[in-house]
């Protein structure tokens, strides 16, 4: 089989960015009216300046109101939005100063981050991070964030943060599995987290792929499957570990005596032939008629039947029925006699 090296590359450029949640939708607690007007002040102020004295002022005079926490989530998801890295970050300090609980902490250090990320200054996210984790080991935003920092870094050919990266998101991915919402997370913020764990695992496998780690891409890239069964690149990473390991163990018996060891050899090699076959299969369905990927596809046809044909005689016939097997199965047209 040809090289796949050219993969990893493919990976990196394509691989998903940093990561924020944001855009929250907040219920608004009853209060008294003073109390009320004094955390609307916040919303009207015409300008950054503005909201900042007016936050200010509310949380001095009603520290404990409810509304605060809806003041603090509404202000950074709108610092999260500033593309200006360096503004970003003046902003998040600003909002520290004023928000200055250890819940609110927590909840603006994912947006300090991007900001370090977004000026290009991943050493000092990095620097950050690292030590606000130091004293709050389980803190998912920041623990995902850097993740994907790391990932992004990878994609501009910075290995620096890979190790970094690999340890925290493994964490994250850990604490998402296990459902252990930080008490300081709304439900809906939580759930965005969970929606975002194939991402999770699929940004984990490519950090793998440029530790040439072929065990844990395969077992990120099945668990990112599992998770979204839908995405074709999941299998196309999947393939590309697994075909590393087929021609090492290809390799190895074309180097051994005959015997029962080289017999024992060649059912190996043929097992991961077969996985092989299977994942490019499973990517060639789900990517059917995806422009972005249309080179790759081209390849990976190429290299399904090759090993189509290796496995079976020569022949081909089969190879698109089991193409077929794993695409989307087409919506039923509704019945428009069918009663509600």
């Amino acid at each position: 089989m040809n090289s796949r090296s050219s993969f990893l590359r493919f990976a990196l450029l394509i691989t998903v960015s940093i990561v924020c949640i944001n855009a929250r939708v907040i219920a608004q607690p009853k209060v008294p009216d003073d109390e009320l007007k004094a955390y609307q002040l916040i919303d009207t102020a015409p300008d950054a300046a503005g909201k900042a004295k007016a936050a200010a002022d509310a949380v001095k005079k009603y520290p404990k109101s409810p509304l605060r926490r809806t003041a603090a989530l509404k202000i950074s998801d709108q610092i999260h939005e500033i593309t200006d890295g360096e503004q970003k970050v003046a902003l998040v300090q600003q909002f520290k100063s004023i928000f200055d609980s250890p819940d609110e902490e927590e909840m603006i250090m994912p947006v300090l981050l991007v900001g370090y990320a977004d000026a290009k200054k991943p050493d000092d996210a990095f620097s950050n991070g690292s030590t606000y984790l130091g004293q709050h080991p389980d803190s998912v935003g920041v623990l995902i964030e850097l993740m994907f920092i790391a990932t992004d870094q990878a994609k501009q050919k910075n290995g620096k943060f890979v190790a970094q990266g690999e340890q925290f998101g493994t964490h994250g991915a850990e604490l998402i599995e296990a459902n252990k919402k930080p008490a300081s997370m709304d439900d809906a913020t939580w759930k965005e987290y969970r929606d975002l764990l194939p991402r999770v695992y699929q940004s984990l496998g490519i950090l793998g792929m440029v530790k040439g780690d072929n065990a844990a891409i395969q077992a990120r890239m099945t668990r990112a499957s599992e998770l979204d069964p839908k995405d074709p690149l999941n299998f196309l990473f999947l393939a590309t570990a697994i075909n590393n390991d087929y021609q090492q163990a290809a390799k190895k018996y074309q180097g051994m005596p005959d015997g029962a060891d080289r017999e024992a050899q060649l059912k190996k090699v043929f097992a991961l032939l077969d996985r092989l076959i299977d994942a490019d299969a499973h990517f060639l369905a789900l990517s059917d008629g995806n422009a972005q990927l249309a080179n790759v596809r081209q390849q990976e046809m190429q290299y399904l039947e090759t090993n189509y044909k290796f496995r079976h005689e020569g022949k081909t016939e089969g190879m698109q029925q089991l193409i077929d097997k794993y695409k989307a199965a087409p919506a039923k047209p509704k019945d428009p006699f069918a009663i509600p």
